[in-house]
């Protein structure tokens, strides 16, 4: 009786792991692989989403960068955005 009990419960557990296993399997192969969202990207946003991860003496500093990243003077912000955001190559200012 002990060993129908032990089967029994190891049988359960085998059938609910591949239930489990084909639904994860399923789910994930019917997602759409779509691309990346590109567009435009606004420029106040992503110079000033930089602020968050740089340190300035002051705010005058830290005004001036922004100024500078609009005028188009920091790229690298703008490629570091991108990528952060999971953006494409397409996406504009």
């Amino acid at each position: 009786m002990e060993n129908k009990k032990i089967t029994s419960v190891i049988v359960a557990f085998l059938v609910i792991a591949f239930v489990a296993y084909y639904g994860m399997f399923r789910v994930s192969s019917e997602l759409p692989n779509t691309p990346a969202p590109e567009g435009k990207l606004n420029i106040n946003v992503v110079c000033e989403s930089a602020l968050a991860y740089m340190s300035f003496p002051d705010g005058e500093s830290a005004e001036i960068f922004v100024n500078d990243c609009k005028e188009g003077k920091h790229p690298e912000v703008i490629e570091q955005y991108k990528a952060q955001m999971g953006l494409g190559d397409g996406a504009t200012i």
